[in-house]
């Protein structure tokens, strides 16, 4: 089963990636110079229109030109530190200019190099006030530092100047969506797109609030649009995948989802989107596949451990999903259905302290259901150690549950270790089937650990009668049964 706790994965704003790709387009488009393109993805500065056969060129000394084509290609391949030594082989008196400039605080800053890229942008702006580049430069290094007042500030500095700013305009946008302010948000890209129709960013944006808003209709034109003006962009295709998956084609999203996997194998999210999108057309083992490749891609992000985890527990790979669970609990402590997963095949295989310390790990983090991860724990705890272990901290689940209900009387029955007859008549009236089917599992647990195997037995088998499959405790139950020799054949 899969379990996402209230997973947002990345929307169509990855962070400054997409912004500093329209900050360079800006400035690069000064240069004519063929395939010079952004130093980190975005939309490409001109529509595809098709290839034409290139004339082999004589050697001859690179001109400024040649190099500025070289570090757009080294940026592309992500070797930034390559792209910035290229700079001092540029001729001085073309490095002195603001846009030579400029493009090497661009890379400074796609590099992580956020002091040098604001300094140089800085100074830039000190000496020409109305030049909105390095603004929005300067925003993008508050951005990345998560200054958004200071950002916003620069981006409002530039709007100043230039109202129709697509880049600080798309920028704002990103900044609303980030916020909240969805109305906010689509009034940036709404101007945006007034004052350049074809600027992707802005379609993009847009597209996504309009999804947002439950109108996909018109999501889905914008999307179209991107995906004609730009085929060579990945991200329209993309995004198109997350409208359909959303609103119910899967068919429709897969189709999208493997031409943005062809057109970039290694985006995590493309791997992690399509993985999903399997799911929904209940092709696991296909989506394992696209988790496991997400993995790969970055082993040190969390959301593709969680969709593997669960497909191996449906798949009846325990071993691997425990692999998964166990690594999860590092990457992100936060995500506590790490810590449950990881405490159910602990309690599979009788690691019973082991699974005590996961499902107190769950207890603490957990602001729901905290009775039954207080029981699973001190569960575990009797079972490895002396019944009366666990009292003192049943006494801390006792007071957060409501007293005199069902849960609150069975945590009583841990804590004294007397009173399971008054659990049976208040079972045999209980009409919330989950409740009941909870209890009855912890009930069969207790007489377990006294040692009645005879109405451990008879609970456990009432559990299975109850058929409620959602719970952790409906797994935990069939594993309990089948080591019991009780497993339906």
């Amino acid at each position: 089963m899969i379990r996402v706790m209230n997973l947002k994965k990345t929307s169509f704003l990855p962070g400054k990636t997409r912004f500093l790709s329209s900050v360079l387009s800006a400035f690069l488009s000064i240069f004519p110079v063929l395939g010079i393109t952004s130093c980190v993805s975005g939309p490409p500065t001109a529509r595809v229109t098709g290839s034409e056969p290139q004339a082999k060129e004589p050697a001859r000394p690179l001109t400024t030109e040649d190099i500025l084509g070289n570090i757009a290609g080294l940026c592309e391949k992500g070797d930034y530190a390559g792209a910035l030594v290229l700079f001092d082989t540029i001729d001085a008196k073309d490095a002195e200019t603001d846009a030579i400039k400029l493009l090497k605080a661009s890379v400074y800053l796609s590099a992580g190099g956020y002091n040098e890229a604001g300094d140089i942008a800085g100074r830039i702006s000190a000496a020409s006030p109305r030049n909105t580049q390095p603004l929005l430069i300067m925003a993008a290094v508050e951005q990345a530092r998560g200054n958004v007042k200071e950002q916003k500030a620069l981006l409002d500095r530039a709007l100043k100047i230039e109202p129709d700013n697509t880049q600080a305009l798309v920028a704002l946008g990103n900044v609303a969506v980030s916020e909240n302010s969805f109305r906010t948000a689509a009034s940036y890209y709404d101007r945006a797109l007034a004052a350049e129709s074809e600027n992707g960013e802005a379609l993009i944006g847009r597209a996504w609030v309009y999804r947002n808003n439950k109108d996909p209709k018109n999501a889905e034109k914008l999307l179209n649009r991107a995906v004609l003006l730009y085929p060579g962009w990945v991200t329209p295709i993309h995004e198109r995948a997350r409208l359909y998956k959303a609103a119910g084609y899967p068919r429709e999203a897969l189709a999208d989802m493997d031409r943005a996997k062809a057109m970039n194998g290694d985006d995590y999210w493309i791997a992690v989107d399509r993985g999903d999108v399997l799911v929904d057309l209940d092709r696991k083992a296909e989506a394992l596949e696209e988790f496991e490749r997400a993995k790969k891609i970055n082993p040190d992000y969390f959301l593709a451990y969680v969709y593997a985890a669960g497909i191996k527990d449906d798949l009846g790979d325990y071993d691997g999903a425990e692999r998964d669970y166990t690594i999860l609990v590092k990457l992100n402590p936060d995500y506590y259905f790490a810590f449950e997963g990881l405490g159910m095949h602990l309690m599979r295989k009788g690691n019973w302290n082991g699974a005590r310390d996961a499902f107190l790990e769950v207890y603490k983090r957990s602001e729901q259901d905290t009775v039954a991860y207080g029981l699973l724990a001190a569960m575990n705890w009797m079972r490895g150690g002396k019944l009366s272990d666990p009292r003192q901290f049943l006494e801390q689940v006792i007071a957060k549950a409501e007293r005199n209900s069902l849960e609150w009387y069975m945590l009583r029955l841990y804590h004294d270790l007397v009173g399971d007859n008054d659990i049976v008549i208040r079972l045999d009236s209980e009409k919330n089937g989950d409740t009941k089917a909870r209890m009855l599992y912890y009930l069969a647990n207790y007489y377990d650990i006294r040692g009645n195997k005879t109405l451990a037995d008879k609970y456990f088998l009432m559990v299975r009668e109850m058929d409620r499959k959602s719970m952790p405790e409906w797994r935990l139950n069939e594993w309990a049964l089948e080591s019991r020799g009780l497993a339906l054949k």
